[in-house]
This record gives structure tokens, sequence and C-alpha cells, in this order.
């Protein structure tokens, strides 16, 4: 057997020197403290004369016989038997004929952890956690083999490790003479690598961060999603409710419909349309009472739409002669030419014709005759040289003519004029352009002001450009004037459109929705 002597600093690094020169297999025989630092004496003898070597007194080695020598296999069983008292319980292992028993401290601390990670596996993060924490200064024996489980007294939550891992039944464990001072300090040294090695990887594994848990969430039916949707809105609809019936109390209100307070919710949601109070009063009548606000609503505007005077077809479509009246600026030269761009796509630019009656403003002709010239039509003038209706006359080969007039004020002599010459052609169908964006009363003037021409509808412009249109809705419904066309937009021959009831509702109902202060749920 061949021996080999090491000297350094500390023992650490007398371990390291042994591992680099012989190997993770050698052998350490003694160990000495000398003024360089320690001293240790190895071997890579074989099993047998290693165990030749443990059966001889310390005081009978050859190879240092002024020093007490400890073989490894010397120390195994005596760290066990004479571990200090902790607060944690001692551990009880065995010692087979192994070939472990010649490992290197450095190799047992990697076996020990290899074991340690095989028994993590099988428990949960925070199990395994508290486990090591009451076990991390355990010694374990040297001679434990690779594959063996190790069973300690634990305390037990739910399953304990012995239970999990049954353990070998261990054969008795022989008494050994007592340490000299130099195997005590190369037992410190041995234990204080093993321990510190195993706590800066128990510590690792219990720092380390655990990851976030996912978030769990429920899958819903679109179907029970969308049902639980409505139940909240209607929830919510009569809380509103019962909150305006307290507040008409407590103002001393009367609304509309009092016997019922649902209809009189219903009547302050129309007024919120700016619908005027008869109208309002009209709609109510006309529905049934119900036991929920969210089947009231729908109710009350399927009957404003149904008492909305509508024309409902394309009054131009089978030809004839048309005048358009209004104010200044409420859309007459446009809607004209909407009206003409889709004709002459349909049925061609000689059936149509245009006639003009404003001799009254400066360039007030330019406009339709730069359209007429696109469109390939002509345009003819009423002045004192040519009436009205010598004019209509000359275009008798047309199928449709469309005739704009001059815009005036309420109460202006020519206005009177104009559609007294109106009223004096029966074959010409006067209807009224009204700008939805004007107010009530102004809507109220017009059409007033302008009924001498025997008004045979209206046509309902610049809805791109009003907050709101119940108050025209209201003005149609009072005059009993049915809506022809709507428009909303400067585009030609685009923006124009056949007018019709529930579009009107829905986007007065639209309108209102986008107004914060007077929103309806």
């Amino acid at each position: 057997m061949q021996v080999k002597r090491f000297v350094a600093a500390d023992m650490r690094r007398a371990l390291e020197l042994v591992r680099q020169e012989l190997g993770p297999d050698a052998i350490i025989l003694s160990s000495n403290r000398i003024p360089e630092g320690v001293e240790l004496l190895t071997t890579m003898g074989s099993d047998y004369e290693l165990k030749q070597l443990q059966n001889r007194p310390f005081a009978d080695a050859t190879f240092a016989p002024s020093e007490p020598l400890l073989s490894d296999g010397d120390i195994s069983p005596r760290i066990l038997e004479r571990q200090p008292t902790r607060k944690v319980a001692p551990v009880i292992t065995q010692i087979p004929d192994h070939p472990n028993v010649g490992k290197t401290g450095v190799q047992l601390a990697d076996d020990i952890e290899r074991a340690r990670l095989r028994m993590m596996a099988a428990h949960k993060a925070e199990e395994s956690a508290k486990e090591f924490m009451v076990g991390k200064n355990t010694v374990v024996n040297a001679g434990i083999p690779r594959h063996t489980p190790v069973q300690a007294s634990r305390p037990k939550k739910g399953m304990s490790a012995a239970e999990r891992y049954p353990l070998v039944d261990p054969a008795p464990i022989s008494k050994e003479p007592k340490l000299t001072p130099e195997a005590a300090s190369f037992r410190e040294a041995l234990l204080s690598n093993t321990r510190s090695a195993q706590d800066a990887k128990i510590e690792a594994l219990l720092t380390k961060e655990k990851p976030a848990p996912a978030l769990v969430v429920p899958v819903v039916d679109g179907l029970d999603q969308h049902a639980q949707l409505s139940e909240l809105q209607a929830e919510i609809a009569d809380m509103r409710l019962l909150l305006e019936q307290q507040l008409d109390r407590l103002t001393g209100q009367q609304t509309i419909a009092n016997d019922s307070p649902i209809l009189a919710s219903i009547a302050r949601r129309l007024e919120r349309l700016s619908l005027p109070k008869d109208v309002v009063a009209k709609v109510i009548n006309a529905c049934t009472k119900t036991k929920t606000l969210s089947e009231a609503w729908p109710d009350a505007l399927a009957n404003l739409a149904h008492q909305l005077p509508i024309n409902g077809r394309d009054i131009v479509d089978q030809g004839g002669i048309f005048a358009f009246v209004g104010p200044t600026g409420s859309g007459k030269t446009t809607t004209i030419g909407k009206l003409a761009a889709r004709y002459v796509l349909q049925h061609g630019a000689d059936k149509v014709a245009i006639i003009t009656t404003d001799t009254y403003r400066i360039a007030a002709h330019d406009q339709l005759r730069s359209l007429a010239r696109i469109l390939r039509v002509p345009v003819r003038v009423v002045d004192e040289a040519n009436p009205l209706d010598t004019v209509l006359r000359s275009l008798r080969h047309c199928s449709l003519v469309l005739i704009d007039t001059a815009g005036f004020r309420h109460g202006d002599p020519h206005l009177k004029a104009q559609l007294n010459a109106l009223a004096a052609q029966p074959q010409v169908k006067t209807y009224l352009v009204m700008s939805s964006n004007s107010q009530a009363q102004m809507l109220k003037a017009s059409v007033h002001a302008y009924g001498a021409a025997r008004l045979q509808g209206c046509i309902l412009t610049k809805l791109d450009e009003t907050a709101s249109i119940g108050e025209a809705l209201g003005v149609v419904m009072q005059s009993r004037l049915p809506i022809a066309y709507t428009t909303d937009g400067q585009d030609i021959p685009k923006n124009l459109d056949v007018a019709r009831a529930h579009q009107l509702v829905a986007r007065a109902v639209a309108l209102l929705k986008t107004n914060p202060a007077t929103a309806v749920s």
C-alpha cells in the first residue's frame, strides 16, 4: 500500500489537494496539525488492504509510528455514536459492507445531496422545505449505499418520510475506541465541510422563487354570460326606475301615467328624446302595461315608429313634376342634385330637367348649372319673361322635372307670391325641405309658412349635423306631414335614402346614447 503525505494551510485545502492528486477514490488514513497547517496521510490501497489496516491498532501503524492515525472507515461509525446532542432526532443507519466505506468527505457530500434531491422529487415543495429545515444538521453515515433510503424520526405531516421510504433492517453497530484529538479535529472538519455544502444547496432550494400560481378563469358559456348580463341590466333599470319615482314624489311633479311606474319611466325617456309632451302621451297610451322596464321600452319605440308619418316609397322614381321649398340653407339645391343624378343613372339624361325660380340671389344659379353640365340635363330659369307655366309646357317631353325655389324669411312678400305660383299648377307636387338641426319653433314656423303651397310631404336633411332629431320628428308627427327622404351628407348621389320609420327611431335613440347628459340605458 502506497501512502502519500499532503500539507496545506487548512483541512479544506488539504482535501482539495488529495482529490486533485489521487482522485475521488483516495483514502485518508490520518491527519495532524503542524506549524504549516494540516497534514494528511492518504493511500490508494485495495479494499482488502484497507480492512487489514482497520483491524490493526492505531499504535501499530508502520507509516507513522510516532503519531496516532485514524482511517476513514473508523471515523464513520464513531461519527454516528458520538454525535453531539441536538434538538433534532439522531439518524439511525446501518453500516453494510459496501465500497462506499472508502469514499472521501466531498464524495459523501455529493452522494448525500443526490439522495436528498431524489427525496425532494417525491414531496411537495412546501413539505420538502419544512423537512429539510428540520434535518439539515443531521449527519449521514458514510457507509449508506447510494440507493438506500434514509429513515429519520421527523414530525409527521400526512405520510411521513419513513412510510414513503422503507428502511432496510439495520446491522448492529460495534463499539469503537475513543477518538484521539487529531481524529476529533478531522471529524469536525469533515462535518463542517459536509454541512456547509448541504446548507448552501438547501438554502438555494428554499429561497428559490416559486412560480406564480396560474390564474384560474372559469369558463362561462356565451349564452349564460349573455343571460346574466341581461339580468343585470334589468336589475339596474329597475333600480333607476325606483329612484325616479322617489324623486318625483320629493319634487311633487306629476308625470304621465302616474298609475303605472313603468309607463311613467318610459314617458321620461321619450321626453329625453326631445319629443313634445303630446306626442309622448300618444305613444304611452298605445303601450301595453308590462312588468319590466326592459320589455316596455322596446314596445314604446315600436309605437313611436308606427305613429311616424312616412311616405315609404321613392316618389321621383315614377317621374312627375316636383317643387322643393324651404328656408335658406335647408338643403334644397343639394337634394335636387342627388335626385337628378339618381334618376339619370337609372333612366338617362334626356328624361330629366331642372327649373329654378331663384332670381333674387347673386350667382344663385351657378351650383345648379354646374351640376346640370355634369349630368348633361337642361336648366330653365323662371322670371318675368318666362313664367312657370310657360317653362313647364316647354319641358313636356321630360318625364321628371325638379323645381328649385328661393328661400325667404317667414313673412317675406316674395315668399307668398312664389307659393301662389306653385299652388296655381295642380300638376306640381310640393315638398318641404327641413333641416333636422333646426329648433322646433323654426320647424313649426316653416310648416306654417309653406303650408299655402299644398305640401305633399317633407324631406329631413342634415341628419349627420344634429345632436337630436326628436324635435324634427315631433313637428312631423304634429303636422302629419309624411317624410319622403332623409339625407345625412353632401355626397351626390349618395347620402340620400327613402325614409324608414324604424331607422329614424333607432337613429334618435343612438344619438341620445352618445350624449352623456341624457343617455338612456
